[in-house]
């Protein structure tokens, strides 16, 4: 079983494909172009990886926050594949994929930023404990001023990677995340 890793929060469109320690991400900068590229960039990880789409038995999606339009391409594209594969399906925060894998065991929390309209961030707090993700400050709006001094990321794609180790802490079915 195969699992789809797929997020479109951003200007990037990241996608994998991944089976225990097996597997390969793509993240592709394609601005508000993700449903034109969506489909041929799985058909390309599926070959590259001798896969068919009938193996794919979760998939995890990324949540947001970002763009409205954005959010819905990864989320109906996602369940569309799902409902047709008969697959889980998953949903995990586009900030704590962009960041996970920057944070170490015990070190300091860091703050990734999606530049949003009107001069605005989506952002959140994070660190890593225990192997577990720790989320110290929620996905909120920010400003310039409220941003913290230390330990910020800006626009970090979210990582296909990422959102496949972050499994574990997923929650079944999505909720995505509008701000």
């Amino acid at each position: 079983m195969w699992t789809l890793t797929l997020d479109t929060a951003t200007p990037y469109l990241s996608l994998g494909l991944f089976q225990g320690e097996e597997g390969l991400g793509r993240v592709v900068r394609v601005e508000r172009r993700h449903e034109e590229a969506l489909f041929p960039l799985l058909d390309a990880v599926l070959a590259e990886v001798g896969a068919r789409k009938e193996e794919i038995g979760a998939l995890v999606l990324g949540e947001g926050p970002g763009s409205y339009t954005g959010l819905r391409i990864a989320l109906a594209a996602g369940l569309g594949i799902a409902l047709a594969q008969g697959a889980r399906v998953y949903g995990v925060g586009s900030l704590l994929a962009a960041c996970w894998p920057f944070l170490e065991e015990g070190g300091p929390p860091l703050t990734p930023l999606f530049t949003a309209r009107n001069r605005l961030y989506y952002g959140a707090t994070y660190a890593r404990r225990e192997g577990r993700p720790k989320e110290l400050l929620p996905p909120r709006k920010l400003q310039a001023e409220e941003l913290p001094q230390a330990g910020l990321l800006l626009d970090p794609p979210p990582d296909p990677r990422a959102l496949y180790e972050l499994l574990p802490f997923a929650r079944e079915g999505v909720e995505p995340l509008y701000l």
